[in-house]
């Protein structure tokens, strides 16, 4: 009796178990066919490609911030469009990249970014691109369909975990561009670092273990995938994208997940409730992105008022970063912990007034 009681019991668990797990990837997959619209590589056919081919030309372009996706878009809008000059800092905007932050109450991770993929989605028709996203859970139809595509010019930009890409432990998620190949592997541009101008080389099987880590570290519904830019005529009203920066710093609840000032808060008091900080990279990414964005709004926005207010709120919520890097970095007691709560009160403030303002000009420009 007590043993088929054990039994139905720990039968109960696995179901429980694996309904969860079910509804997880059920919500996965729903949140990526709605963000990255992708697009399955057909079962069966077969690419049709020369033996090795480079795409001449392309000025390599890379940064030291975090602004790689940014980086590589503005490479293939560069070749396609070589007339038109586009900053990183304008992609960004457009992309909404670092213009919203999330934090997993769970998970307890905070990320000082928007997703980029998406972001390059939507950003790319206001330069005149739109997004192909192709995806598949075949390592061969992986690799031969990117081939088909650089023999045809274009130029495929792939998500990687850049610790397997250089042979070291952890993790670091890291797109590269694509520009050529031969029967071992393929030629590349790499977007992050300074300087990297010159092309690379990665071997077939590094690429497929690269992007397939990535995928499965994300619970991305494929193994592997890439996209690639063509054109079409070119978005030029912004409404939607100011809007739709303003709801990102504004922020709110799904489930466990904050974004926005709201996840700002939930990390300022999970940071005070555990008393210890060791995130000093996110003070520094959330410094020098708002200061980043400061400049671009001034620059671009010269003539509006409102952005131009907003622009000197995001200076002010550096600066406050800036002080709270140098806080922790000095004095990461108590004290400390509450200095640096403080601050991140107070950007929350800051960073609210901007998604109104963003929010309030958009709302102006439709009406």
């Amino acid at each position: 009796m007590i043993l088929n009681i054990m039994i139905i019991i720990v039968v109960a668990i696995i179901i429980i178990i694996f309904l969860y797990l079910l509804i997880i990837n059920f919500y996965q997959k729903k949140y990526y066919d709605q963000a990255y619209r992708p697009r399955a590589i057909k079962f069966g056919r077969i690419p049709r490609y020369p033996e090795k081919c480079i795409i001449e030309g392309i000025v390599g372009l890379s940064s030291e911030k975090q602004y790689q996706e940014a980086a590589a878009l503005k490479m293939i809008n560069d070749r396609i469009y070589p007339k038109e000059d586009i900053s990183i800092e304008n992609i960004n905007f457009l992309m909404g990249y670092t213009y919203g932050v999330t934090f997993n109450t769970i998970k307890k991770d905070f990320i000082p970014f928007r997703e980029p993929i998406e972001g390059l989605r939507i950003a790319a028709p206001f330069i005149g691109l739109h997004m192909d996203y192709f995806t598949t859970y075949s390592p061969n139809a992986f690799i031969s369909t990117m081939k088909e595509y650089i023999s045809q010019g274009y130029l495929v930009l792939v998500q990687i975990d850049m610790a397997t890409l250089l042979g070291t432990k952890g993790f670091y998620s890291n797109s590269e561009l694509l520009v050529g190949y031969n029967r071992a592997g393929f030629y590349y541009y790499e977007t992050m670092g300074k300087d990297n101008r010159e092309r690379k080389y990665i071997s077939k099987q590094k690429l497929i273990d690269a992007t397939n880590k990535l995928n499965a570290k994300f619970r991305k519904p494929w193994r592997y995938g890439f996209c690639i830019f063509t054109t079409r005529e070119k978005k030029k009203n912004i409404n939607k994208i100011l809007k739709r920066n303003g709801n990102s710093l504004i922020g709110e609840k799904v489930k466990s997940v904050f974004s926005g000032v709201q996840a700002i808060a939930e990390f300022g008091k999970y940071i005070e409730e555990t008393k210890s900080f060791n995130n000093e990279w996110v003070l520094q990414t959330l410094a020098y992105t708002r200061e980043d964005n400061a400049k671009f709004l001034e620059n671009f926005f010269k003539n509006n008022d409102e952005i131009i207010k907003a622009s000197k709120l995001f200076k002010m919520a550096s600066e406050n970063y800036e002080k709270a890097l140098k806080i922790i970095k000095n004095n990461s007691n108590d004290e400390g912990i509450k200095n640096l709560r403080e601050l991140l009160i107070e950007n929350c403030k800051l960073e609210e007034q901007i998604g109104n303002i963003f929010k309030k000009v958009s709302d102006c420009n439709t009406n």
